[in-house]
């Protein structure tokens, strides 16, 4: 897929590039990448895993029940 990017973008894409000493192609890429994350859609290189997600939060909250809990208690704030 070819992109056209508007100009109103490119000097931005410029900046990233040069700041982060890479190809301005590179830079869209990143920008891609972090605009997609932004959606939550997932990269088609690697799926999303909530596997480390539950582990994280299990060993952060010491048990099933306790990361239930926390989960509930978050939806209840919403």
């Amino acid at each position: 897929m070819a992109l056209d990017i508007p100009q109103r973008y490119q000097l931005k894409i410029e900046r990233v590039a040069q700041a982060q000493h890479i190809t301005t192609d590179e830079a869209i890429d990143r920008i891609l990448d972090a605009g997609l994350e932004q959606f939550a859609l997932p990269n088609v290189d690697s799926p999303v895993s909530y596997a480390s997600l539950f582990g994280a939060a299990k060993s952060g909250y010491g048990s099933r029940e306790a990361v239930d809990r926390a989960v509930a208690e978050m939806r209840d704030e919403w």
